[in-house]
């Protein structure tokens, strides 16, 4: 066969790929989250038949010859760029205004301490969908059971009543009984608290030190990775376990803790604590989950966390609405929103004067991107681009065709030149 011939059939078959990808593109136009594919065709070999030369003193040069052998894939691109928002009436479906990543992953299993710095956001997968809602065990999920992650408010350890103003100058925020952790970790419902009683440390000198029902919010643990040099200290969130007192928990000492229910379904014994019913549940402009708990206190369960890596559209796709940020990517960075934990390192590590953490684990702060309530991102796919495409794909298709027919025809007259 001839090199046209070859070269027809090498445009026949990315003729096709590109097909394939535009197929793809208009099947996902009401696929939310969906980001539309772009294919572009690169030149195949060359072979020379002549080389080229610059001249002589008495001659001229002369340019190359060379027979190209047709075309191939030369990439398949995503656009990472944000889409339009797209009203659903769900009040935890989130949208994503500006660029960046949801984070989701798995429920953390037992005496596992999560995501603690930069290099442990690998595990988790990447994605633009917000379709949020709260699993019977109290997590924010998404509706393929996914964790969302993010920073969850947890009890204020160096919580006092009534501070002083040399208190408030070492610490502004010990007024406040509860604070943001920056642990990465999957952002849950907070528990129920037990009726007060005077065994449970609840009742002191006849007064109430909490009412039942009240949300009770994890507490924080130290935590060490390493040894000697490479040591590195954290503090990681822990749900209060049924089974601990009000001395465990620092009420004695004028904290906000609170002794969690316990669980009194007969039937469900494997459900260890109750968490507390939460309505007219939201997302706030800076990632804030918020609801309405039942004595009408507005209840913070976390902040929504940002991913962003250097390069968007380099982002691998795994599988449905989910990416990786693998090679091409670049880094991977993780933001607050609204300037939340502005200044702060991944597991609350605190930098000091002889150590600092790995900069790669600072919190950014970012200003740009805004979470929109009520609606998820619509798909990129624009329709008339690609029904354009396919009319220019199909008719590139249709020219290769006719340049393997003519080649036929022309092989079938050498043929038939011997009778």
């Amino acid at each position: 066969m001839t090199g046209a011939m070859y070269a027809a059939i090498g445009g026949l078959k990315s003729h096709m790929s590109k097909l394939n990808v535009i197929g793809n593109n208009v099947a996902n136009v009401n696929t939310f989250g969906y980001k539309a594919q772009r294919m572009t065709f690169k030149e195949s070999m060359y072979t020379t038949s002549r080389s080229g030369s610059n001249g002589g003193p008495t001659a001229g040069g002369n340019n190359p010859s060379q027979v190209g052998y047709g075309c191939s894939v030369g990439s398949i691109d995503l656009n990472m760029s944000p889409s339009t928002y797209a009203p659903t009436g769900y009040g935890l479906d989130a949208y994503i205004d500006g660029e960046g990543f949801y984070m989701f992953g798995d429920k953390p299993g037992a005496g596992e301490a999560g995501i603690l710095g930069a290099t442990d956001m690998s595990r988790l997968e990447l994605s633009r969908v917000g379709d949020l809602w709260i699993d019977p065990d109290g997590y924010v999920c998404n509706r393929d059971g996914k964790v969302l992650y993010g920073f969850s408010r947890v009890q204020n350890p160096n919580y006092k009543a009534n501070p002083t103003d040399e208190d408030l100058k070492k610490d502004p925020t010990c007024n406040q009984k509860t604070i943001v952790s920056t642990q990465l970790a999957p952002i849950r419902v907070p528990l129920s608290a037990a009726a007060p009683t005077t065994e449970n440390g609840g009742i002191v000198n006849g007064n109430k030190q909490w009412e039942e029902g009240d949300p009770v919010y994890p507490i924080l643990k130290d935590h060490s990775v390493g040894t000697g040099d490479a040591k590195k200290d954290y503090q990681v969130n822990e749900y209060p376990s049924t089974d601990l007192v009000a001395a465990d928990l620092g009420v004695g000492a004028g904290k906000s803790s609170i002794v969690p229910a316990k669980n009194t379904d007969e039937n469900n014994p494997t459900i260890d604590v109750l968490h507390i019913q939460l309505k007219s549940m939201g997302v706030e402009k800076n990632g804030a989950i918020t609801g309405i708990a039942a004595n009408g206190e507005t209840v913070i369960l976390g902040y929504i966390a940002i991913a962003n890596v250097d390069s968007p559209d380099g982002v691998t796709h795994i599988d449905g609405p989910y990416y990786k940020a693998m090679g091409g990517a670049g880094s991977l960075r993780v933001s607050a929103l609204g300037g939340v934990l502005q200044g702060k390192y991944l597991g609350n590590q605190v930098a000091t004067d002889d150590k600092a953490p790995d900069a790669n684990d600072a919190i950014m702060n970012d200003k740009s991107i805004e979470i929109r309530k009520g609606g998820l991102e619509a798909s990129s796919t624009d329709v008339a681009t690609e029904f354009s495409e396919m009319i220019t794909t199909q008719r590139g298709y249709q020219a290769n065709t006719r340049i393997i027919t003519v080649t036929d025809s022309m092989l079938e007259e050498l043929v038939n030149m011997k009778r």
